[in-house]
């Protein structure tokens, strides 16, 4: 199991596959505490790209998604707002 705090573009997951199959071994999954919901370098998110290049589940913890609904529900919107302006300065 691969376990990472955040995914943005996928590289660390990619990077730990290739270590541990270098080792002999095959990993069984990856757990993502955050995922940042990014687009990949094709159409998916970057968890979708990892899903189908390794033939793995990926499973997050939270997405940034719950975490904008969380403060949209709470009234938090000055936060809500810096992410959201993170999400779009990404898309550039």
């Amino acid at each position: 199991m691969i376990l990472d705090d955040v995914i943005t573009a996928g590289t660390s997951v990619r990077e730990s596959v290739d270590i541990i199959r270098a080792a002999g071994a095959h990993p069984c999954g990856v757990l993502i505490a955050l995922d940042r919901e990014e687009k990949g370098q094709g159409d998916r998110t970057a968890v979708e790209e990892v899903a189908r290049s390794f033939d793995l589940r990926v499973t997050s913890i939270v997405g940034l998604g719950h975490i904008m609904a969380y403060l949209e529900a709470t009234g938090l919107h000055r936060e809500l707002e810096a992410i959201e302006a993170y999400r779009v300065a990404g898309q550039a």
